[in-house]
């Protein structure tokens, strides 16, 4: 076919919604299930105002300038003994289910204080904590939901007491349904115990839910990544209007409608008093937008980042000054290979550097395959931020050769800065859908913890990983 004629054609549209399809993003034989995918897609969503190119022809297109297969390089990790300052120990295995754990966190416990290892399963439905002695570990049970996403402290009740809301999926597959929820778990002194109670239902799949006062009020709103799948999606302010019957009454606003949102991080980004937010659109969006808070209800968006392709794979961020220079970045990780079937070579950790404008400016620090988290922290107490990343890949994937020898759980050390070199903890083992840091045993140095997800087969896996820091 003329390439060059039918490029603008194609591109327009494929491009019309969402950024257009890079042909790099799959080798040649894969085009044929996109494209299917893509016009399955459009017909879904009830589009008929584009004269839409022959099926054939997309194809065509795109397979004319797609590679042959897709090369990822070696990896660069040093081997240069640094990653043995770290002793491995785990959490008690699941009795029952394999586990899939989505959210892990160093949190204190409303009830006593304490602070404890707070992760969520949304295969068992398990909110869980574990308590740490040393290496020995137990698992507290604090309620049990049907897909529990993650979890966030908050005031609801303005006691001056937090306690836990609890993001709900509604599903551990991604598909449209409104079976997801927002749950809120007080802990009760009278009864001795958690009590769960529901404070929205009837959502997408919930992803993440963080409190801030945004209306400025006093009292703390909800800010709710509903995920969703193809049809269902939002981001969801819920606005405490106070107590009634002893529950929040909560008012629903739409703050935007896209699907695919996967964290809103809630942070004062322009340093006005009032609380921001940033929000990891994915699905074929693949975006990083700052919303301004106006301070009426209203917000302005502004873009930080956008990969410019629907399968750029985004998988998590964090609001951290990476550079000490007094304000927020973004660490930013694109690792997502479910759907797609292939280890993508432009995978991996990207600094999005906050220089005063936006959008902020991508400063790649490494490929990795399969990265879902990533955190900042001093490693090696030299007094500045390094960054850990793990690793998570379909067990198709983890089954190929070449992935047996790449970091599932990496160290990035700032030898200096803007230069960050990597150090494997562990390789092959790509399981890992959450990551925290923090100093777990309270020796003056930074731990990591890894939550697992593992397939129904194979040996079964403990619900989190510890990695101690011996410094």
């Amino acid at each position: 076919m003329d390439v060059a004629k039918f490029e603008r054609r194609a591109r327009e549209f494929c491009g019309d919604c969402h950024a257009p399809p890079r042909a790099e993003s799959f080798p040649k034989a894969a085009w044929k299930r996109e494209v299917e995918r893509g016009f399955a897609f459009y017909l879904e969503a009830n589009r008929h105002d584009l004269v839409a190119p022959p099926e054939e022809e997309v194809e065509a297109y795109y397979r004319a300038l797609a590679p042959d297969r897709l090369v990822v390089d070696p990896p660069k990790n040093e081997s240069d003994g640094r990653a043995s300052r770290f002793h491995r120990s785990t959490t008690a295995a699941p009795q029952l289910e394999p586990p899939a754990v989505s959210f892990v966190d160093w949190l204190p416990l409303p009830h006593h204080g304490q602070k404890r290892l707070l992760f969520c399963d949304m295969r068992s439905g398990l909110v869980g904590a574990v308590n740490i002695a040393g290496d020995a570990s137990s698992v507290e049970t604090l309620t049990t939901l049907r897909n529990p996403s993650r979890a966030a402290l908050a005031d609801l009740d303005g006691d001056g007491r937090d306690e836990l809301v609890i993001g709900e999926l509604g599903s551990l597959a991604s598909e449209d349904h409104s079976r997801g929820a927002v749950v809120w778990l007080q802990w009760s002194q009278e009864r001795g115990g958690w009590r769960q109670r529901l404070l929205v239902s009837g959502l997408g799949r919930v992803a993440d839910v963080r409190p801030g006062d945004f209306d400025g009020d006093g009292d703390a709103d909800l800010l709710v990544a509903e995920f969703g799948h193809l049809h269902t999606g939002r981001i969801l302010l819920l606005e405490n209007l106070g107590l009634e019957r002893g529950m929040p009454k909560l008012r629903e606003h739409v703050v935007d409608d896209r699907h695919g949102t996967i964290d809103v991080p809630v942070a004062d980004l322009n340093g006005d008093g009032r609380p921001d937010f940033v929000a990891l659109i994915s699905q074929e969006h693949e975006v990083v937008e700052a919303f301004l808070n106006l301070g009426d209800g209203r917000f302005r968006r502004e873009t930080i980042f956008a990969a410019g392709d629907p399968a750029y794979g985004s998988s998590g961020i964090e609001l951290v000054d990476l550079d000490g220079d007094g304000d927020l970045d973004v660490l930013y990780s694109n690792g997502d290979t479910f759907g797609s079937d292939y280890l993508k070579p432009y995978h991996g950790i990207r600094w999005l550097e906050n220089q005063g404008e936006f959008p902020f400016v991508e400063v790649e620090l490494v490929d990795m395959v399969g990265v879902q988290a990533a955190r900042a922290a001093d490693i090696d107490d030299d007094g500045d931020l390094d960054v850990v990343a793990a690793g998570f890949l379909p067990k198709n994937l983890v089954a190929r050769p070449e992935v047996s020898d790449r970091g599932s759980l990496i160290w990035l050390e700032q030898k200096e800065p803007r230069r960050f070199v990597p150090h494997a903890l562990e390789n092959g083992k790509f399981l890992h859908a959450a990551l925290a840091i923090d100093d777990f045993d309270d020796d003056g140095d930074q731990d990591l913890a890894v939550g697992n997800f593992q397939d129904l087969d194979g040996p079964r896996e403990p619900w989190l990983s510890l990695w101690w820091n011996g410094r």
